[in-house]
């Protein structure tokens, strides 16, 4: 299964470009008409038809605009973090609340700081989303109810759903076609592709330790086998230790769990409420392996959180080969392509000291 989630994105990839069609051939197609004007007619319906974009979006929903969005809201930090990637954040009118506690706008794009606020996973307004007459909005699969009131004003809205890595590399191609910037999103998922593909093979063969990734919250809740967080580790050349547990979302597990799962290794998200002092300092923890063998490691902080689904989540796959397997990836060769990725695509210089382990 893991060496073939390369093919399965280079898949998707190609069948969400084929999700977008352009309409001109419907049009002209009847009595030829000798007037100037019935001409000039007929060739800016064509034109017109041409324009429109017509995409499936990560509910299953047909979405229609009009030509490339050029103005935008994003209800979430993942599209918005996404709009930076795919260099149209200056298209962006509105987008989730608390936009300040993202170190990564202020880094990369600061005038999303300036720009209104429309709710929450928690809270959406449509109210102020719907005033601010954009071409589309951009929406995450669990504020689905709320498209409809938006579509009833004339506003498309855009459902994505980047719960996997396939997932990503389709939404960031959907928006890439949503705002007429295909080459640039191409440009993203093909060094998703490649980068996964150049971290499998460096770990072919490789010892695979077990690696147990505690939650946000608590280092008592794990990611079980269908979460993203379970790809990352895969991919990186690891094996998850919640790996045969079901589900899709944290789950809790007893202090009995975790030292039966004996993982060799201890991983930290970046938005933890815990350090690896107080993992280490766990008395109950006290014989686990990654303990005893001082592998307890924090991702980095102050940039984004690469253990999630965003446009630069390839990092954490990254960042934890290099933990995993320093010997054939060493973590300054991690640092030095993360530098090269923040450049390309975020179009700025990362400062190294915040890229730690």
């Amino acid at each position: 299964m893991k060496r073939s989630l390369t093919k399965r994105l280079t898949a998707l990839a190609l069948a969400a470009l084929l999700a977008v069609s352009a309409t001109g051939c419907s049009g002209g197609n009847g009595s030829g008409s000798s007037t100037g004007s019935q001409s000039e007619s007929q060739s800016g319906s064509q034109s017109q038809q041409s324009s429109t974009i017509v995409l499936t979006d990560q509910a299953g929903r047909e979405v229609t605009l009009e030509g490339p969005a050029q103005t935008l809201v994003s209800c979430y930090y993942i599209t918005t973090y996404a709009t930076i990637a795919l260099g149209v954040d200056d298209r962006v009118v509105g987008l989730e609340n608390k936009p300040e506690s993202r170190p990564i706008y202020q880094m990369a794009a600061p005038e999303l700081l300036e720009q209104a606020s429309v709710g929450s996973l928690k809270e959406f307004n449509v109210e102020a989303a719907a005033a601010l007459e954009p071409d589309l909005v951009i929406m995450p699969l669990k504020l689905q109810d709320y498209a409809g009131a938006l579509e009833e004003l004339g506003i498309p809205v855009l459902m994505v759903n980047p719960e996997s890595h396939e997932l990503l590399v389709e939404m960031l191609t959907l928006i890439g076609q949503a705002c007429g910037v295909e080459d640039r999103a191409k440009e993203l998922t093909d060094y998703y592709e490649k980068q996964i593909a150049r971290m499998e093979k460096l770990t072919e063969g490789c010892e695979e330790p077990v690696v147990y990734m505690g939650a946000n919250s608590t280092y008592l809740n794990t990611a079980p086998k269908d979460m993203y967080q379970s790809t990352l580790i895969d991919i990186a050349g690891g094996v998850n230790a919640a790996g045969e547990m079901e589900g899709d979302y944290w789950t809790q597990v007893s202090y009995e769990t975790l030292l039966a799962m004996e993982p060799d290794v201890f991983i930290i998200p970046t938005a933890a409420e815990y350090t690896v002092d107080d993992v280490k300092n766990d008395p109950q923890l006290s014989q686990l392996p990654a303990v005893v063998n001082d592998a307890v490691y924090a991702m980095p902080k102050g940039i984004e959180e690469w253990d999630s689904p965003i446009p630069s989540g390839i990092l954490g796959t990254m960042w934890l080969t290099s933990v995993l397997h320093p010997d054939v990836y060493p973590f300054e060769t991690f640092v030095s392509d993360a530098q090269d990725f923040y450049q390309t695509f975020y179009g700025f210089e990362i400062d190294t000291s915040l890229i730690t382990k």
